[in-house]
């Protein structure tokens, strides 16, 4: 199961890594994540994190991935490009000394069982989806955790500059540009990007069976007065799984 934009996007990112390694990406992790994690997870002596599995949908380079396993937690990091995840582990065996259960596959096809996680967390990778994709994927990812386990996602809003000045002929659905042309604004030429509401962030997650804990607005503005936000959203499994 794929769309051609899905697979736009997985080409731009694969070329990403292919041409620039490490520094297609940032090096530390998200800033929103490590407050998730740190809120919900720190607690847990350190001895009994291994028993708690957390998958990244779309890990890259492994930037969010090597301060998860640093911090003692079985992770799982899953990427549509192989180089990135070669990429990926090399930077936590070589600069980390950790590593991680890396697999190459479809955020719309997700390559592990009914129940596995106790936590999934995407950080702008779910964003290059369009509105049919994404409900595909966090179907997914409902599949995959186990029963009120926790998904942290942080994906950009629709207050951000790239929204606002995009044309229709721009857009492959009403959240979604099918890239940034202009190289003046911010993430130019990342192939497919969705820019959410609050309330369509909400509308997406109970059709895909997931109970919204809450959104968190991050903005960020830029020396020309552009401004960029971001959603940094929680949200559980049901209890039944």
């Amino acid at each position: 199961m794929s769309s051609s934009a899905h697979e736009t996007a997985q080409k731009v990112f694969d070329q990403q890594y292919q041409s620039l390694g490490l520094n297609a990406q940032r090096l530390y992790p998200n800033e929103a994540l490590v407050q998730f994690v740190g809120s919900n997870y720190f607690g847990i002596p350190r001895p009994a994190r291994n028993q708690i599995k957390i998958l990244e949908v779309g890990c890259g380079s492994g930037a969010n991935l090597w301060m998860m396993a640093k911090e003692g937690f079985d992770v799982h990091g899953l990427d549509s490009s192989a180089k990135g995840l070669e990429v990926a582990g090399d930077h936590l065996r070589d600069k980390w000394g950790v590593s991680a259960e890396l697999k190459q596959g479809s955020f719309l096809e997700l390559p592990y069982p009914d129940g596995m996680f106790d936590a999934a967390v995407d950080v702008v990778s779910l964003q290059h989806l369009g509105l049919e994709d994404s409900l595909a994927a966090l179907r997914e990812i409902r599949r995959v955790l186990k029963p009120q386990a926790r998904f942290f996602s942080y994906r950009l809003s629709d207050h951000s500059v790239m929204f606002e000045r995009a044309t229709p002929a721009e857009r492959l659905d009403a959240a979604t540009l099918t890239n940034i042309s202009d190289p003046q604004l911010p993430l130019a030429n990342n192939g497919p990007i969705a820019f959410w509401s609050p309330a369509l962030a909400r509308k997406m997650y109970s059709e895909a069976g997931l109970i919204m804990k809450g959104i968190l607005r991050h903005a960020r503005t830029y020396d020309d007065g552009a401004l960029v936000e971001y959603l940094a959203i929680e949200a559980l499994s049901p209890t039944d799984g």
